[in-house]
């Protein structure tokens, strides 16, 4: 596979006929194309990928959401001629016969919103002249269609997320609640007030304003120049550019520093276990050099969905409490449903987190003071050289499922291209990984690791989590499994002096479960609170006071 290299496009005014609402930039104005990365692959299926550098943290306030509902509204809410218009039914009836791949489908996130399309090579023309091109260029943002996806996105909201998935509340929630006060600090679903707001006009204008050619990235997953070609054309009819201007860079705001420990519990009704979250801000992302070592650190403590990192040993295959224990040192998005992480979803702002699936609630309290002890501990003790070589191999077997097919290929070019990264993070992904040293991995630990300053975050039963805020507020020594759990059996002497047959291979299991008992979370009585679930992502703000008419 060759490497391609990203390049900026020129488009002339021949090329913006199909500029939305049929106006034109004057003869001698320049409008800057779309930044282009390719795949040289010979298939006849044409993977395409556009992302717009627009998402959710450019909802304007009071209208979270927005981002999300225009996305969604361009493929379903009718394009081309207003007297016949493409409805979402006409488009699936026209690319039924192309492949399921054909209908478009989009991702929203923070700070990206991604289209996707497969197209068979041999049907481009007629791809892009009935669905790309009047897709992008006259999308028609039928009101009854806005207002539907809006019902919806409310419904999501206030049903799924609030009362149905306590492991979606709860990395949703974290999300929200580790950059409050920062365009990152809602949903991308939007907020249940901001949807309120949100109608035609204000859909039209946020396409308007966001989706242009020089804020877009074109992923194709061909080198032949007769597809780029129609595609670049077909792209050139998103938007107009007044007076050759482009967009001004937007500088994200970085999420405040956590000072100590806090946590907050959310009272879900009916909730059946107890999710934990911890999380803090971290300074780097996939374009800083540390990334790595810490990185081949994180697989070492916490890989998701896999059984090599400690915590996953340690609380579920050990001691058998849950489904999985896991760390990550970016956003992970799709977490519940996903073995591995979706590209498209970029930030420029990225955090340490650490997930203990749901637990029985009369575990989480124990769990919980495991999972700040054993952040504690692998800062303290570090990682040996031999478990960074085993790391660095789990590393490269992910590799094979990161790179495993061409619409990740793809989408990692795209990723590259937001951040900048001129080496690929996939090409380079292999020789990273085999230049990191045990020394790089432990300094990458004390340098960016800790444990003192906290955001918490616990999903629980509505009826235990007064409770639940009290036992840590008073730093209850909280004990998990018994003994019995383990099948190890007690004994009496003649005494009557009660004694435990322990297995020699059990013993550090009893005498960790004995540090975490005692280990003293120390948050302040004033940091720790408990909300309701209505509060939750009922506003901008990550818990909004609610009067009793509104619960």
């Amino acid at each position: 596979m060759n490497r391609s290299k990203s390049l900026r496009i020129l488009f002339s005014l021949a090329t913006l006929v199909l500029a939305v609402g049929g106006m034109l930039p004057s003869v001698d104005q320049a409008v800057a194309g779309p930044e282009v990365v390719t795949l040289d692959s010979a298939s006849p299926l044409v993977r395409v990928r556009l992302m717009v550098r627009v998402g959710s943290a450019d909802d304007p306030a009071g209208m979270e959401g927005l981002a999300n509902i225009t996305a969604n509204a361009i493929l379903q809410g009718a394009f081309g001629n207003a007297d016949d218009p493409i409805t979402k039914e006409r488009l699936a009836e026209i690319t039924r016969s192309w492949g399921e791949g054909a209908s478009p489908s989009v991702r929203v996130a923070k700070e990206a919103t991604t289209f996707y399309m497969t197209i068979p090579a041999a049907v481009m023309d007629e791809y892009v002249s009935k669905v790309l091109a009047p897709m992008l260029s006259t999308p028609l943002f039928l009101e009854s269609e806005v207002d539907r996806l809006v019902n919806e996105s409310t419904t999501r909201l206030t049903g799924f997320l609030r009362y149905e998935s306590i492991e979606m509340l709860g990395l949703t929630a974290m999300d929200n609640y580790l950059f409050d006060g920062t365009t990152y600090g809602h949903a991308v679903t939007g907020s249940v007030e901001g949807l309120g707001n949100i109608g035609v006009n204000q859909v039209k204008g946020f396409f308007k304003k966001h989706y242009r050619p020089d804020n877009l990235i074109l992923g194709v997953s061909t080198n032949n120049a007769d597809i780029r070609t129609q595609l670049e054309s077909a792209v050139a009819g998103l938007g107009k550019v007044q007076g050759g201007a482009t967009l001004p860079k937007v500088v994200r705001s970085a999420p405040a520093p956590v000072n100590g420990r806090e946590l907050t519990v959310v009272a879900m009704p009916n909730s059946g276990a107890t999710g934990v979250h911890l999380a803090y801000p971290i300074a780097i992302n996939r374009t800083h050099p540390d990334y790595w070592p810490l990185y081949v650190a994180n697989v070492f403590f916490g890989t998701h969905r896999d059984g090599h990192g400690v915590l996953y040993q340690r609380i579920r295959e050990e001691r058998g409490y849950n489904y999985g224990d896991y760390s990550y040192v970016e956003h992970f998005a799709g977490r519940p449903y996903s073995l591995f992480p979706p590209f498209n979803t970029p930030r420029k702002h990225q955090y340490f987190s650490m997930w203990i699936r749901p637990v029985a609630n009369e575990h989480a309290h124990h769990l919980l003071k495991a999972a700040v002890y054993e952040l504690e501990n692998l800062i303290r003790t570090g990682v040996s050289e031999a478990d960074v070589a085993n790391s660095k191999n789990k590393a490269r077997v992910l590799y094979l499922n990161l790179a495993e097919t061409s619409s990740r290929l793809l989408g990692a070019k795209l990723d590259d291209a937001f951040y900048g990264l001129e080496d690929g993070y996939l090409e380079s992904y292999l020789e990273k990984i085999e230049a990191v040293t045990t020394e790089q991995v432990n300094a990458a630990i004390a340098k960016y690791l800790q444990y003192e300053n906290l955001k918490i975050l616990v999903v629980t039963e509505a009826e235990l989590a007064e409770q639940f805020a009290t036992d840590v507020r008073n730093n209850t020594n909280t004990w998990g499994k018994q003994p019995a759990d383990y099948q190890i059996a007690s004994e009496s002497e003649e005494g009557g002096e009660t004694f435990l047959n322990v297995p020699e291979a059990r013993l550090e299991t009893l005498r960790r479960d004995a540090v975490w008992a005692n280990t003293w979370l120390d948050i302040p009585s004033q940091r720790v609170r408990v909300v309701s679930v209505e509060q939750i992502f009922q506003s901008g703000a990550f818990i909004t006071e609610l009067d009793d008419s509104a619960r």
